[in-house]
């Protein structure tokens, strides 16, 4: 384990064993009714995986009838040519970019057998399963240890564990920062631009290196959340307890597998939505400043799971009906009652052109047709909103309907996220006090200010996530989302241990 990842483990165990007697008090939360899924989704699409084909440049076939076969390196790199291994197709091309370089050097072995190096990366390689991957996953040939040195085969023996090796520890590290699976791939309801991992340099840090750990450090979890889990998972593993052990077990290894598609490490500013907590959390140099309940997407308008950042906050929005809600929601009020959107105060525009709803051709496209509520005590939106552009239109905002925050259930909402404390949370974003905030809605206008600076704002969907203690708190899968990463999970090591 990487030396900087191994004290943040070490210390998030520690935690957990301070509160440890704590347990029937903290990790039995009352928990929401597990939901049906929105709507099918397709299976995942496991990455495309070919053979190694590593054509070497400059070798003599002559030369190598005088090399003894045990101590010689370029005999090893020689028998490269004539490896078969499969690997993910990015990682195929950087193994196979490195060792043609007629320069190219042996990293694991130097013509006897393994390296000192080589016992570190398959130990590293055997820990996987304590980072919430699957240790089957980085499955490495020693076909050496069967075989006589000084054999014929021994060479090839060693330029297939060369290789492999190369392969596996290449594909670890870059799990063990971007996560197995492609998010973006499981359903439209994720969005992220996945992390890239440069192979063809992490191979050459590998081979110049004669330690590891500088390499392992860059490109291992170093968020204090990632750690927390881990030392949750090693406690579930070993104590057997914790409630449903099992279910749990799965929930900390699809929260570890998350947290890699967000940044490595948080900013020491950001906000941070987790849907199954229904809950927003505002964090101020990297320490809790703030939280608060939220309302989330219900089931058949689901809340994305993305990140973005906060630009602005308007102060007495009107709110732009979405044609969605019109169709859905207002035509069949309008249908018993044309004048019904106009009673309710709403502005009706026909192609641009004011008209009152009860004059409006409500048989035509919708696509001509704008509702508009304007600002005011009953707005949708409440007194504020809080903007981070995103593709999906979801922003944070106030609410006139204060009840829904009483609810244990909170998925009322049509995917944007209501607070409980918005005036709260636009204070902080803003670096100012409640008490500005409340001057700008007073005198009713519409207006927007810019924040600052720019605030990541986190929009997660994590059933379990560690809490300012440290304890790591559990939540029902509202969405339905963990079986589905749980699933291509499967299918990605399924198809990892077919070749």
């Amino acid at each position: 384990m990487a030396l900087r990842t191994l004290t943040l483990f070490a210390g998030a165990l520690a935690g957990l064993v301070l509160f440890a007697a704590l347990e029937g008090k903290v990790r039995a939360e009352p928990q929401p009714a597990l939901a049906e899924q929105a709507s099918p989704k397709n299976a995942y699409a496991v990455p495309v995986r070919r053979a190694v084909h590593i054509s070497r440049q400059g070798a003599s076939s002559f030369s190598t009838l005088f090399e003894t076969v045990g101590g010689n390196q370029s005999r090893v790199l020689r028998e490269m040519g004539g490896v078969s291994i499969v690997m993910n197709n990015d990682i195929a091309d950087a193994v196979e970019a490195y060792y043609g370089n007629p320069k190219a050097k042996l990293i694991w072995v130097d013509g006897r057998g393994p390296t000192a190096k080589a016992v570190q990366a398959m130990n590293l390689l055997k820990q996987a399963d304590d980072w919430g991957l699957s240790t089957s996953d980085y499955a490495v040939a020693t076909t050496f240890e069967t075989v006589p040195r000084g054999s014929p085969e021994y060479a090839k023996s060693l330029a297939l564990f060369e290789a492999s090796l190369s392969g596996e520890f290449l594909m670890f590290l870059q799990d063990n920062y971007r996560g197995r699976i492609d998010p973006n791939q499981l359903s439209n309801y994720y969005d992220f631009k996945r992390k890239q991992v440069d192979l063809k340099a992490a191979i050459d840090q590998l081979s110049a290196h004669p330690d590891l750990m500088p390499v392992v450090d860059r490109l291992m979890p170093s968020n204090p959340k990632f750690a927390q889990l881990a030392a949750e998972l090693h406690w579930l593993r070993s104590s057997g307890q914790g409630g449903d052990s099992a279910a749990n077990i799965d929930k900390v290894i699809v929260a570890m597998e998350e947290i890699r598609w967000l940044p490595q490490e948080f900013p020491d500013r950001y906000v941070f939505i987790n849907q199954p907590a229904y809950m927003a959390y505002y964090y101020e140099q990297g320490q809790l400043a703030l939280s608060m309940k939220a309302v989330i997407g219900q089931q058949d308008h689901q809340t994305n799971f993305f990140d973005a950042s906060i630009k602005t906050v308007q102060f007495n929005p009107d709110w732009g009906v979405p044609q969605s809600i019109i169709r859905n929601e207002m035509l069949p009020h309008l249908k018993r009652d044309p004048a019904y959107l106009d009673r309710e105060g709403y502005k009706v525009s026909v192609n641009g052109k004011p008209m009152s709803s009860a004059k409006v051709d409500w048989a035509q496209p919708l696509e001509n047709i704008s509702v508009v509520q304007p600002p005011g005590p009953d707005n949708a939106l409440g007194q504020l909103k809080i903007l981070f552009p995103n593709p999906h239109d979801i922003y944070m905002h106030d609410t006139p309907a204060r009840g829904k925050f009483a609810a244990q259930d909170r998925m009322f909402s049509h995917g944007c996220v209501r607070l409980e404390n918005p005036r709260a949370m636009a204070a902080a974003v803003l670096k100012t006090s409640v008490e500005f905030v409340a001057q700008q809605i007073a005198d009713g206008e519409k207006k927007e200010m810019p924040a600052p600076e720019e605030v990541p704002v986190y929009v997660s969907y994590f059933t379990a996530w560690p809490t300012a203690d440290g304890v790591v708190h559990y939540f029902d899968d509202i969405y339905g989302r963990d079986a589905e990463t749980l699933a291509a999970i499967s299918m990605t090591t399924s198809s990892r241990n077919q070749s």
